[in-house]
Parts: structure tokens; C-alpha cells; sequence
């Protein structure tokens, strides 16, 4: 078997993946730190071999947290309890919503009235106002750190990192990096969980930078990418577990540094709910018409003055016989003289709305917006039955949107895991920690698209129900930024984290006994020890999943 071309040594440098995947990610990941800090090796915790960070969307939410914290000394306790309440105690959607009515606030702030930036002065509430140079490698903290977007002008993983290169090789540039150093943590989650669909871009420089005229932000400003500003959305898009960073990180490592184990910790999976096709819908007498049909009827009802003129003329002849003084004539009078007048009123505003639709489609069917060759087929689907273009646009909408959230992202994952897989020069320094690797369906089937089928060793004694039932609610756990009440009744963050927790517990003690199957070049005697020590663990877990979590 090829062996790496360093010298390994077990646990010595520790890189850590954190997937995207919202709150479902921020607790996972949580998890998966919580278990490293109580695990000791050699005097130390596994968390303090932990020397890089590479994090995507919502593992990015606690990826930043956990940074900040190393960088500034703070304990792990301290950190875990300020991560948990937030997760579990913060409505961001509420908080979002909020700051985004707030009419007197964005007149204070050069950001633009987004979602994204609303979303953003919500995470301050976690990362406070801290500033990204905060993570300078001649500071204390992790060595290499890399919180991963997507720019939207070449399709690039965009990298907020502290070595090497900032943003990625199309974009890098000095006054970009020195600009870097003054992004607020804050925004730099928003732009690593900003996914499509659910948000705009977040723009680079102008809703990071407050000064709109200092010398950094201008300098930026003067570069052919960023004079209209860049946009941002989230890493998951063309890596959503951080893998190529990482990958990256190593390979600018010293060659006696490298990282003796890159752990991908990931909540997202290969499986996907199969697209279904919609109904027509024939019981419903008003989609059996064409849209031509009720155009036409439209234009007929505001070309047509018969329904003005008529009222007018009966008002007419009721104030002529209103001479006779009787009431009834005279109440007619007034009613019928209301009425033309509605009508009129009724005329010009259909006549008005309908010119503005006119002007309002033309503007969406501009070059800019839509090509040229498709504007110009859309008006004859017009003579389609409304029912057949519900069926058209529905199908078209649901099979798009399955194509971007899963097609796309999962083929991407596969692409990843294969490269981090058969690099040969990674065999005995990669492992992974799944969500879903404990479900009972995915510990019996061992099938995966990730790497080869998966052999538990038998010295590994079975999971049980308590740790499938816990793994099934989390990795089922749907992609969002924020708990519903019904989440926090049914405890799921405590799930998630337990998950996380012993998830990475029974991967490592495989990845250990795969050591030591594969003959690696590592010390068998702290091999044997640490080995004891995770399977102690996993036993515990069997026997009381949430025993760390009490603890």
C-alpha cells in the first residue's frame, strides 16, 4: 500500500472540514469539537492538534466561533456555552426581519438593505465586531484558517484566509488582502452561508468595508472585478465541505509539517429525494381557458364604453323624469350618476395598470434579464390552456430547483470525495465523519458515494438503537438557520451535538484500527493507547449516547 510521502505522526497536526448545511451544521460541528476536547493524547487534547479549519455555510457559523475563541485564549467551556445559547436561544429570521424594518438603522450604515446584511448584524451578536486580523499567523490560535464562499463573476471558491492567497487566483490581488484584514467576522459568515435562492449576494467591497471613503476601500474599488462590486454567495456552491481548501493548505505545508489527519465532518449526504412530476389539473374550469382568451376579454372590457355610457344615459333620463319630484326617480338619479362615475374611474385605472404591466414585461424580457431568442418565443405559449402552462412552469420550476440544491451540489461532493480519496499522497492522513454514517440503514448497507464500501471491523462493537435513533433525527433535520419552538421542545440541538459527538468518536477509533491494519509508519505504542481510549468511549455512547453531553 502507498505510504505518504512525509513521516506520520499520529494526531500530531489535525485539519478539520466542517460541511455547510445551516444549524444542522453549526451543531454537528459543535459536536464534533466537544469530543476532541475531551479526548486527552499525550498530556493534551485532540482539540489542541487541531492546527486548520477549512468550513462552508453553516459550519462556518461555529468554524468563525471556535477561531475567535482559540485566537483570544478563551476556554473551550466558555466558548461551547456562548455557541449553544446562541444556537439554541437566537430566532436569526426574527432578528433579520427586525433589523431589515428598521428604516432609522440603514440610514446609519453604508451596507445595502438586504436579507444577507440583515443576517449578518445578527451574527455580531455571536462574533461581537471582531475584525478578520485577528486570525494573523504571528498571533496565537489555529495555523491555517480558511472560511470558504463562492464569487459569482468566475464561479471560484472565494477564501477568506489568513496564508497564502486571498479570495483565489483570479481575484487575488495586495489591495484586496489588505483590505481582508478589516472584515468583519460577522460578514464573513453571511457570505459563507449565503445560499441561493434564500438570499442576494452579499457585495465585496461595499457591504464589508464602513468607510466607503478610506484608502482601503477605494483601492479595491479600483480594480476592474470590484468597481461594480463582487458578489458573494455561499461556499457550498462549488465545494460544500471545504475539501479543496484543505487539500490546498496541505500542499503548501512544509513537507515535515503536513497534516497527519484531515477529518471531513460533514451533515450533508448523497442520497436525495426523487423528483416527481406534477398532475394536470382538468377539474378547474378556470385553467381550461388560454391566457390569450383572458387578455383578450381584458382588452375588450377597457376598449368597450357601453358599460360607462349606459349608466350616464339611465342617469340621464332619471334626472330628466326627476322634474315629476318623485324620490324613487330621483334616488335613481344618483345611484346610476355614481356608477358612471365609477366606471370611468374603474377605466382608467385598468387602462393605466395595463400600460404599466406593458412596460414592466418589456423591462423583464430586456437582453440583460432574459436572451434575446427566449423573449421572443414566450408570447406565443399565450394560446397554451392555463392548466397546461401551470403543469409546464411548475415541472420546469421543481426539476431547476433539483437540479441546483442536489444534482448539482451532490455531484460536486462526489467529484471532492474522489479527489480526496485517490490522492495517494493522503493515504493513512484522511478520514471522515458522516451524519448519516450511524443510521441503521447506512451501518448495515455500508454503501456510500463517497469512498469504497465501508468495512466495520468486528473488534468495534454495533451501535445500537439509542445511537441510530439519534443519528436518524439528525441527519433528517431539515437545512435551515434557525430552531422552531417545536425544535427546541423535541431538544434538537442536543441531538445534533451528541451526534457530532459520537460520530467522530467511532470514526476515529476505525481510522485507528485501519492504522494498524494497513501497517502504518506510526507509533504503535501511542496507537494502542489512544485506540483504548476511543473504543472506552464508543462502549459509553453505546450504552448512553448523551453521557458527554450530561457531562
Amino acid at each position: 500500500m502507498p505510504t505518504p510521502d512525509h513521516p506520520l505522526h499520529l494526531f500530531r497536526n489535525i485539519a478539520l472540514c466542517f460541511s455547510g448545511g445551516g444549524f444542522r451544521a453549526a451543531g454537528y460541528s459543535l459536536g464534533v469539537l466537544s469530543y476532541l476536547n475531551h479526548v486527552k493524547f499525550n498530556g493534551n487534547t485532540l482539540l489542541s492538534h487541531v492546527k486548520a479549519l477549512s468550513t462552508v455555510s453553516g459550519g462556518t457559523i461555529t468554524g468563525v466561533a471556535y477561531a475567535k475563541a482559540a485566537a483570544q485564549g478563551v476556554s473551550f467551556d466558555n466558548f461551547e456555552k456562548q455557541i449553544y445559547d446562541f444556537l439554541n436561544n437566537k430566532d436569526l429570521l426574527e432578528m433579520a426581519l427586525t433589523k431589515l424594518s428598521d428604516d432609522a438603522f440603514w440610514k446609519q450604515t453604508s451596507k445595502k438593505r438586504t436579507l444577507i446584511n440583515a443576517f449578518a448584524l445578527g451574527y455580531r451578536e455571536l462574533v461581537d465586531t471582531d475584525e478578520f486580523d485577528l486570525f494573523d499567523q504571528n498571533k496565537p490560535g489555529l495555523e491555517d484558517v480558511v472560511f470558504n464562499a463562492t464569487d459569482c463573476s468566475y464561479g471560484l471558491a472565494f477564501r477568506f484566509k489568513n496564508s497564502d492567497m486571498f479570495g483565489n487566483y483570479r481575484l487575488f490581488s495586495k489591495q484586496l488582502t489588505a483590505l481582508s484584514k478589516k472584515i468583519k467576522l460577522a460578514d464573513i459568515i453571511a457570505s459563507s452561508s449565503c445560499f441561493p435562492m434564500g438570499f442576494a449576494p452579499i457585495i465585496m467591497p461595499d457591504d464589508f468595508i464602513d468607510d466607503h471613503r478610506s484608502k482601503l476601500y477605494t483601492d479595491v474599488k479600483g480594480l476592474i472585478d470590484f468597481e461594480n462590486g463582487l458578489g458573494l454567495m455561499d461556499g457550498g456552491i462549488v465545494d460544500n465541505q471545504g475539501i479543496g481548501s484543505i487539500r490546498l493548505a496541505d500542499s503548501n505545508r512544509p513537507v515535515d509539517n503536513k497534516f497527519d489527519l484531515i477529518l471531513v465532518c460533514d451533515v450533508s449526504s448523497y442520497k436525495m429525494e426523487p423528483w416527481q412530476p406534477s398532475s394536470m389539473e382538468v377539474d378547474k374550469p378556470l385553467l381550461n381557458k388560454t391566457l390569450q382568451h383572458y387578455r383578450l376579454q381584458i382588452d375588450k372590457k377597457i376598449k368597450a364604453w357601453w358599460w360607462i355610457i349606459l349608466p350616464v344615459l339611465i342617469s340621464v333620463v332619471s334626472i330628466v323624469f326627476g322634474t315629476i319630484n318623485h324620490p324613487l326617480i330621483i334616488a335613481s338619479a344618483g345611484v346610476f350618476g355614481a356608477i358612471s362615475l365609477v366606471a370611468i374611474v374603474v377605466k382608467v385605472i385598468l387602462s393605466y395598470a395595463k400600460g404599466k404591466v406593458e412596460k414592466e414585461w418589456e423591462a423583464l424580457m430586456s437582453p440583460k434579464l432574459i436572451p434575446k431568442v427566449i423573449s421572443k418565443v414566450i408570447p406565443k405559449f399565450e394560446r397554451l390552456r392555463l392548466r397546461l402552462l401551470k403543469r409546464m412552469l411548475t415541472e420546469r420550476f421543481s426539476s431547476s430547483l433539483k437540479m441546483v440544491n442536489d444534482m448539482f451540489l451532490k455531484q460536486i461532493r462526489r467529484l471532492n470525495y474522489r479527489l480526496l480519496y485517490t490522492d495517494e499522497a493522503l493515504t493513512n492522513r484522511r478520514s471522515s465523519a458522516m451524519i448519516y454514517d450511524l443510521t441503521e440503514a447506512q451501518y448495515t448497507n455500508s454503501v456510500s458515494d463517497e469512498q469504497d464500501k465501508v468495512v466495520h471491523p468486528a473488534s468495534i462493537p454495533n451501535p445500537g438503537y439509542k445511537i441510530y435513533e439519534i443519528a436518524e433525527a439528525a441527519s433528517s433535520f431539515a437545512t435551515t438557520l434557525w430552531f422552531t419552538k417545536k425544535d427546541r421542545e423535541d431538544q434538537m440541538l442536543d441531538k445534533l451535538v451528541t451526534c457530532g459527538q459520537f460520530t467522530v468518536c467511532y470514526n476515529l477509533l476505525k481510522y485507528c484500527l485501519d492504522l494498524k491494519k494497513d501497517g502504518a509508519d506510526v507509533d504503535q505504542t501511542e496507537l494502542d493507547e489512544v485506540t483504548k481510549l476511543l473504543k472506552a468511549d464508543w462502549e459509553r455512547f453505546i450504552d448512553d449516547p448523551y453521557w458527554l453531553l450530561k457531562a
